[in-house]
């Protein structure tokens, strides 16, 4: 005997198996999605904001809202390119300065005790000529300046200095952590040999240099 099943019966069926299909995909992506979203807040609680160090001459360090990837523009060294990613695995203090830019030149010594003090296989100071001038005469305001530790690096397209988010004033420096993530950034000139630059420099790198 055939049995026949009314339009409105076979609408229920259809609409029951429709709202079982879309609870499971709801279901699937709800559960799916926790382990980013933890992986993501560990990253983000791994990255250093201390507010206690943002005092004297950091006072105006801005820490960044979120664990930004440092861009991977190149700039030129010794005639050769690189990226930040070469330095993956030192927390890196990275300085935008140009030769027509007085505040860069007056922070500039500082920056080289900075580097004397803390530079090695941990941490490390770049310090980049954002300047269209070229590396040439970059090095001779470093030559003319006495800096004797900091290396000479160079941005002369300025495309390194605009993939950070840019800025309007210069210096610029970026402190970047163990990994590549963005810790935070200072906008205008600093005593980066002063206590209060080492402090945050050393929390930076104990917070996840690898040991």
């Amino acid at each position: 005997m055939r049995v026949l099943i009314s339009p409105r019966l076979w609408l229920f069926i259809w609409l029951g198996i429709g709202s079982a299909g879309l609870l499971y995909v709801i279901l699937s992506a709800a559960l799916s999605g926790k382990p980013d979203n933890s992986r993501h807040a560990a990253a983000q609680s791994a990255v250093l904001s201390d507010p206690n160090l943002q005092i004297g001459e950091m006072a105006e360090f801005v820490y960044a809202a979120s664990p930004r990837v440092a861009p991977d523009q190149s700039f030129l060294h010794d005639g050769r390119e690189m990226t930040l990613a070469d330095f993956r695995g030192r927390t890196v203090l990275v300085n935008f300065w140009a030769t027509w830019c007085a505040p860069c030149l007056k922070e500039l010594p500082s920056l080289d005790a900075l580097e004397g003090a803390l530079g090695g296989p941990d941490f490390a100071v770049v310090a980049v000529a954002s300047d269209a001038r070229g590396p040439e005469t970059a090095q001779e305001y470093l030559d003319k300046l006495k800096i004797r530790r900091l290396k000479l690096y160079a941005d002369p397209g300025l495309s390194l200095l605009i993939s950070t988010g840019g800025s309007a004033q210069i210096p610029l420096s970026i402190l970047y952590d163990a990994e590549g993530r963005e810790i935070g950034r200072f906008t205008g000139s600093a005593d980066w040999s002063s206590p209060e630059a080492k402090n945050l420099m050393k929390a930076a790198i104990a917070s996840t240099t690898p040991r």
